[in-house]
């Protein structure tokens, strides 16, 4: 089990490493799901940095994010960042965002290279949470990205 989670005041955190399978992150994605403390659950931080390689293909990428859409009916007012600095990492992130998107899910998500910068991201967002530009703008990178 290349991962660890942990639950926070207002969120959730998980840290992955070394070479990831999807039904390792399903086994987080159950674990979140049905812990009835992600009703109220505000983030989910997705700690990729140590992440080696995803043994993970894009269809099963796009199988997770359409199983969070799901999650979108109950969790309204939610963010998602994404934490990693290697580029084949990012693209799923990339992958499973413009998945989520396309099927207008109004959570909020972030990729960064740093967990430092993920907190960062989501102290402004707590700062600004009634702000209407924070609901206008679903998805923010630290870096060019090739989203479509």
């Amino acid at each position: 089990m290349p991962f660890t989670h942990r639950w926070e005041e207002r969120g959730f955190y998980s840290k992955f490493w070394g070479a990831v399978l999807e039904s390792e992150i399903q086994e987080k994605n159950s674990y979140f799901s049905s812990d009835p403390r992600s009703d109220d659950c505000r983030y989910q931080i997705f700690d990729g940095s140590d992440i080696e390689s995803f043994l993970i293909s894009e269809a099963e990428i796009r199988k997770m994010a359409s199983n969070d859409i799901g999650m979108g009916s109950y969790l309204k007012d939610f963010s998602v960042v994404l934490v990693s600095s290697k580029p084949q990492i990012q693209r799923a992130f990339e992958i499973y965002i413009a998945t989520c998107l396309r099927s207008q899910l109004t959570w909020r998500f972030h990729i960064c290279d740093t967990l430092e910068k993920a907190r960062d991201w989501l102290n402004q967002l707590s700062e600004n949470r009634n702000s209407p530009a924070i609901g206008m703008m679903p998805i923010t990178v630290d870096r060019q990205s090739s989203i479509s």
